[in-house]
């Protein structure tokens, strides 16, 4: 794009590639910092894993008397619907 262009700088600042240049430095530097934080945080937390597994678990307990009580609607439901 030309620099003087009206609608560029109307849109986007006079600066507009200047801000490009400094925006790549600083993603350049923050994707260091992300790979840094990322090597750390790549080993699974198994404790935390087992714990919500144990959390859906006991979900499903609690939900299960719901499950039946809307079986047994749903089947009252399709035998009046048959007759």
């Amino acid at each position: 794009m030309a620099a003087d262009d009206f609608f560029t700088k109307m849109m986007f600042g006079a600066n507009r590639s200047n801000n490009r240049e400094n925006q790549s430095t600083h993603e350049e530097r923050h994707d260091i910092e992300n790979e840094e934080e990322t090597e750390e945080l790549n080993e699974p937390d198994y404790m935390h894993i087992l714990d919500q597994v144990g959390q859906i678990m006991d979900s499903i307990d609690e939900l299960k008397p719901v499950f039946k009580e809307i079986g047994s609607m749903v089947s009252s439901l399709k035998n009046k619907i048959s007759m």
